[in-house]
């Protein structure tokens, strides 16, 4: 009994330390104002209100799936583009707005070329993502309740060396995803996203070249590096590049 009571105590501290890590991530219920101006397809008035609740939950993927759809509806398929390319990075695994995603950029003219990938590359971009911190929170958490509930199996069973053994690397692993919960929530403050804000941005291979390609408007880049008036950003496509400062606008 003693020892499921320090497995309590020790769980439930480790969940409130780890709250800041994946507290942002809680659902939050849309204003009935929102709600009736979506219903009656009033864009002006829904726009506000998403900044007003962005603002107080920057990293809600939903917020900005819906941020979306009003700048789609609106006819702003750059910033729609740019708004579900941000939902995507919160939460990888939205369909809504990887469908939606699809369907804005079908109606781009230029778009950006796609490049060689497979399951495995996915998948580490997806692990290496600062805003996958409440994935390793809840993977962390998920273990621990495992743990808790074998605390109240027999003890001929809990004894057993295989037991033992099978607890302790649990616990190692668990401990392990508290720590990439925390460092990749620590990458949030230091992961500076912008987007294209201008029709004629240009990529080149470095700040001294004279022949670049076209970068669509709207799309969203991480910057990786700030050199004079340049910009080293990743592209969604996964390639490296420079652009220059002035067409970019932080997102």
């Amino acid at each position: 009994m003693k020892r499921i009571l320090v497995s309590f105590i020790v769980s439930l501290v480790l969940v409130l330390v780890s709250f800041p890590v994946w507290g942002n991530a809680s659902n939050i219920t849309l204003p009935e104002r929102f709600q009736l101006a979506m219903q009656d397809k009033k864009w002006d008035i829904a726009n506000p209100i998403l900044d007003s609740m962005l603002a107080y939950a920057p990293y809600q993927d939903q917020l900005w799936f819906n941020k979306g759809v009003v700048y789609y509806n609106q006819h702003l398929i750059a910033e729609s583009i740019a708004c579900f390319q941000k939902s995507l990075l919160l939460h990888p695994f939205n369909k809504d707005a990887q469908d939606n995603l699809q369907i804005a950029q079908s109606r781009l003219v230029d778009r950006l070329p796609n490049y060689f990938d497979f399951i495995l590359l996915r998948w580490w971009k997806l692990l290496v993502n600062p805003y996958f911190h409440n994935y390793w929170a809840f993977a962390a958490l998920s273990i621990l309740v495992i743990i808790g509930l074998c605390m109240y199996m027999p003890l001929a069973l809990r004894t057993k060396k295989q037991f033992r053994i099978i607890k302790n690397t649990a616990l190692f692993l668990s401990g392990c995803f508290f720590i990439m919960a925390y460092l990749s929530w620590s990458q949030l403050s230091k992961t500076t996203v912008f987007v294209v804000q201008s029709d004629k941005a240009m990529q080149y291979a470095t700040p001294l070249s004279k022949a670049g390609k076209q970068v669509p408007y709207g799309t969203l880049v991480s910057v990786l590096k700030s050199e004079s008036n340049w910009y080293k950003v990743a592209l969604p496509n996964g390639i490296e590049t420079w652009m220059q400062k002035n067409t970019l606008a932080k997102f």
